[in-house]
């Protein structure tokens, strides 16, 4: 939520997460389908399991809880749920260093690759075997995008492509017909939806939203070797522009911390977002009707896919039960509870259901195909706050610099 989402600061937060512990007690089977195993002492082991979402989240992942005690009667579970992603990602690097993270978290692949490559992650192919879980349960393409050199680094929750979300009462009243497929028809809608307080398309200054601006004009970060790329200039002069024609806001320009919170206040019209925008808005508001399409096509159709797994950290007390706890996260019934917020689950058995549950997404199918990994450079955390940086000094700070400049800048810093 994924919301999706972040300005990763230099400093690190102090946690302000709620610690709720939930007990796990009972006897014999995992997931679905596999046999559980206790410690070899027979003693119970505390497991911590940290996540940042909505209290819709924290109430499954609770009910979850409650039913696991049928599975392990060796574990006590606790979860820590951060307050925003924003803390998550700022707050767990010192967690990390201090010894103090959680056991097992659930983290999207845009931020990922650069934990794995510091070797902060357990790989859990030697664990799987030892736990004797069921991997077969998750397609092939879930499992592609958490392994890296070999190695498997998480079991697979969520796949989703990102999404473009218009307020349907906004476009009805404006009298604006077909919905956008392209940057082009999203700018002259923006400009009729334009009024008062109200800014035609929420441009959250972002490396998320930033990067799906990229890929819809064929371009990508490369790992950080085609940052300046002319395809990643264009979609930048894009966002530019929208700012000069005053016609785009960026959620910290009105005092809020993503854009989901601008979109629910109604402040802008549309917005780049994903999935978790079901769950935040049966909350902040119920009322809002929105409509959910691909990402706008520059030059090609292009977005990201935001892939969402449990990952077990490397310092984690005990692997083998944090392993345990995180595949029963993946059981049916709370993947079906998940899914009824949006959530795509990537277990075969239900992703055809998905868009059943979810017909408000079914025009996302074919971006399922033609979606990728963010392709961040390695050092992502330096990468993402430059480019945040560079273009909040541009957009809120007239700074002057060409959208040529700031990736030149930037790319000089990853060579």
């Amino acid at each position: 939520m994924k919301a999706r989402k972040r300005t990763l600061s230099a400093l690190l937060i102090l946690c302000l997460a709620a610690v709720v512990g939930l007990t796990a007690c009972g006897s014999s089977k995992t997931a679905d389908n596999t046999e559980g195993r206790g410690t070899k002492s027979g003693q119970k082991v505390t497991v911590n399991f940290g996540f940042w979402g909505t209290a819709q989240d924290l109430a499954i992942y609770q009910d979850a809880a409650d039913k696991i005690n049928t599975v392990y009667p060796d574990i006590e579970l606790k979860i820590k749920q951060y307050p925003s992603s924003e803390q998550f990602w700022n707050t767990l690097p010192g967690e990390i260093a201090a010894g103090v993270a959680p056991d097992f978290i659930k983290m999207s692949n845009e931020g990922a690759y650069e934990y794995i490559n510091k070797n902060l992650f357990a790989p859990i192919d030697d664990l799987i075997q030892s736990t004797g879980i069921d991997m077969s349960r998750f397609p092939e393409s879930s499992k592609n995008i958490w392994n890296v050199d070999g190695k498997m680094y998480g079991i697979p929750n969520t796949d989703m492509p990102a999404m473009f979300l218009i307020n349907e009462k906004m476009w009805k009243d404006a009298g604006l017909g077909a919905y956008p497929t392209t940057w082009d028809e999203v700018i002259q809608a923006a400009k009729v939806l334009n009024k008062g307080d109200v800014k035609g398309i929420i441009v959250n200054l972002d490396a998320f939203h930033i990067t799906n601006y990229v890929k819809s004009f064929g371009g990508g970060w490369g790992y950080g070797k085609t940052i300046n790329s002319p395809e990643n200039v264009k979609a930048l002069e894009l966002i530019i522009d929208m700012y000069k024609e005053g016609i785009a806001v960026t959620p910290k320009s009105l005092g809020f911390g993503w854009d989901g919170e601008v979109f629910s206040n109604q402040k802008g019209a549309m917005s780049t977002g994903g999935y978790w925008y079901k769950g935040y808005l049966k909350d902040a508001n119920p009322d809002l009707k929105y409509v959910a399409l691909p990402i706008p096509k520059g030059t090609t159709n292009g977005s990201t896919m935001s892939s969402d797994a449990y990952i077990v950290l490397k310092d984690a007390k005990n692997k083998e039960a944090a392993l345990k706890a995180a595949y029963y996260m993946t059981n049916d019934e709370t993947q079906k509870a998940f899914m009824d917020l949006g959530f795509n689950p990537a277990l075969t058995s239900l992703s055809g259901q998905y868009f059943e549950k979810n017909p408000e997404f079914s025009a996302l199918k074919p971006a399922l195909e033609y979606s990728t990994d963010f392709e961040y450079p390695t050092d992502t955390k330096r990468f993402t706050d430059a480019l945040v940086q560079e273009l909040e000094a541009l957009i809120l700070g007239g700074s002057g610099k060409t959208a040529q400049q700031i990736l030149d800048d930037i790319q000089s810093q990853f060579n």
